[in-house]
């Protein structure tokens, strides 16, 4: 089974593919060859139906991973989708109609494409005091394998994919520690490990990578009313002491209900901000069940500017899901694993795993997170034999011309090793 992987990343921007031949452990391989493409003007009238879709799916996996934990819990839902968008840009058959009806998924071919590009290019931002969200696609190939005819130019040109050959299958260690440094790089560390031992083998032939990376300080940073120790009741009533940081003087739109209560905090540059909402005693788990059948969309429609006063946690938070699972289990997926589908990529391969994997800080400066997703492809192995023959003890053989049966040889094998 020859394998090929998809990885998608929340961490850095499109930089440069290196010129000069690199090397994965002391294994030597090809220099970059980046298709010669020019990304198209970021305008798409379906990028707003396409943020729908993503943060749709994105909601339903959150539900799925909570399922019977008390965990904490952090999910990407723009780094699966634009790491399943990649494969979608090769998808072909009942495959690609599983793609779109799961993230419904607009328009379709360059329509399509250019909403993601459109929209990748929207969230990126750098330079200045701001916010920094750096995206970055890239492709990091067996130095053996060729994709179908165009698919390289297409996740160029509209996913700005840079390529890397590595030496995939002839040391494949070797190379899971130069795609897992690459991520680690753009993820500032906090993502280090997104491949894990054993993703690569000697039949792996692909690797794509999505990565972004936020870093983001708040527009009104805490500080100016001391944050102090207070406990925190968890679901099940006990309690413990946190740092809790404390804020008096927002102004952002509001709401409280008999259910929750909620507040946004505007990051600098107002482009970002994060939504908080904490559910009434005795009632978090409505609230969260809610949060995927158009809880944001109430909050949005119903919140009002006013003074607010905050109490929010430090926290960090990492999260690591099985992506087939949830969506086999719980989303009621079909057509998308373990079938041939991805004529577009390379014929013949099936997609059989999928992980994500995402981690958040959250201080009285701001916020610093990243987010990775990989999804691992397989080439058609053969059918299941009717019978398997094992000649791992003695046996008989005979050499025969066909056409007419004549036996030129015959004999047996007692001891192979005589």
């Amino acid at each position: 089974m020859v394998a090929v992987a998809l990885v998608g990343v929340l961490s850095g921007c499109g930089e440069p593919a290196p010129s000069d031949t690199s090397s994965a452990g002391d294994a030597v391989v090809e220099p970059t060859a980046d298709p010669v493409v020019e990304r198209p003007t970021p305008d798409s009238p379906h990028v707003d139906e396409m943020v729908v879709g993503l943060n749709d799916v994105g909601y339903r996996i959150f539900d799925a991973a909570s399922q019977g934990t008390a965990d904490d819990l952090v999910v990407s839902p723009l780094s699966i989708g634009v790491a399943f968008g990649m494969a979608d840009a090769g998808a072909s058959g009942a495959t690609a109609e599983a793609l779109t009806e799961l993230f419904g998924l607009p328009a379709q071919g360059e329509d399509r494409w250019a909403a993601f590009n459109a929209l990748e290019q929207s969230v990126t931002t750098e330079g200045g005091d701001g916010p920094i969200v750096r995206l970055t696609n890239r492709k990091f190939p067996d130095v053996s394998f060729e994709t179908v005819e165009g698919y390289d130019e297409l996740l160029g040109r509209w996913f700005g994919a840079g390529i890397e050959p590595l030496p995939l299958q002839a040391d494949s260690e070797a190379s899971r520690e130069r795609i897992n440094a690459w991520v680690a790089e753009r993820t500032e560390d906090l993502i280090p490990d997104l491949l894990p031992a054993g993703f690569l083998n000697d039949n792996s032939v692909l690797v794509l990578v999505n990565a972004l990376y936020l870093e983001a300080d708040w527009a009104r940073p805490f500080g100016k009313y001391p944050t102090e120790d207070a406990p925190f009741t968890r679901l099940g009533g006990s309690t413990v002491t946190v740092p809790l940081m404390h804020e008096l003087e927002l102004t952002g739109p509001a709401i409280a209900t008999d259910a929750y209560a909620a507040t946004e905090l505007p990051y600098q540059g107002e482009e970002l901000s994060m939504l908080v909402i904490v559910p009434e005693a005795g009632r978090y788990e409505e609230v969260e069940a809610r949060l995927s059948t158009g809880l944001v969309a109430e909050i949005d429609g119903v919140a009002t500017s006013g003074s607010v006063e905050l109490y929010l946690p430090r926290f960090e938070s990492s999260t690591n899901l099985d992506l087939r699972d949830t969506f086999e289990g719980q989303l009621g997926a079909t057509d998308l694993f373990g079938v041939p589908g991805f004529e577009g990529i390379a014929p013949g391969i099936t997609l059989e795993q999928a992980i994500h994997a995402a981690d958040i800080a959250v201080d009285e400066v701001g916020t610093v997170a990243a987010a990775a997703t990989a999804l691992g492809f397989e080439e058609s192995g053969p059918p299941q034999p009717d019978v398997t023959v094992r000649a791992d003890r003695p046996f008989l053989y005979l050499i025969r011309h066909r056409p007419t049966g004549a036996v030129l040889f015959v004999g047996r094998v007692m001891d192979p090793a005589a």
